[in-house]
C-alpha cells in the first residue's frame, strides 16, 4: 500500500506539480486549494503526511497545522509548511521548507517523515 499525502496550495500549478511528483515516488495524492477544504478531506483520506503552503486564502497553513495537530486521529500526521515569505514563529509543524523549491527535494522531505515507507521510482 502506498502512502497517502494531503498537498494544500491555492495556485493550481504548484499543486499539480506537487501532486504530480508525489504521485511519481509512489504516493496516492488528494490536492486541495484551501485550508477548509482540506480539513474536509482529512477524515476520508486520512493522510500519512500533509503539505501546506503558509499564505492561502481565508485560513492560514500554520492554523491549520495547529488545528490537525490538536486532533487526536491526526496528531502525529507530519505536517509540513512551504513558504516564500519565511518561517513562520511558532508554528507547530514538523518541518518548514522554504520556497522556491525543488519539488523533488519535497518529496525526499515528505519521505523522510511519513511513517509509511514508500520507493523512489524517481
Amino acid at each position: 500500500m502506498s502512502g497517502r499525502v494531503l498537498v494544500i496550495d491555492d495556485e493550481p500549478a504548484v499543486r499539480r506539480l506537487f501532486a504530480l511528483v508525489l504521485d511519481d515516488f509512489g504516493y496516492e495524492t488528494y490536492a486541495a486549494p484551501d485550508a477548509e477544504s482540506a480539513l474536509d478531506a482529512l477524515v476520508t483520506m486520512r493522510p500519512d503526511a500533509i503539505v501546506c503552503d503558509v499564505k492561502l486564502p481565508g485560513m492560514d497553513g500554520t492554523e491549520f497545522a495547529r488545528r490537525v495537530k490538536a486532533i487526536p486521529e491526526y496528531g502525529s500526521v507530519p505536517v509540513v509548511l512551504l513558504s516564500a515569505y519565511g518561517e513562520p514563529r511558532g508554528h507547530v509543524a514538523d518541518r518548514f521548507v522554504q520556497k522556491p523549491l525543488d519539488p523533488f527535494d519535497l518529496a525526499q522531505t515528505v519521505r523522510d517523515l511519513c511513517r509509511v515507507p514508500v520507493a523512489a521510482s524517481a
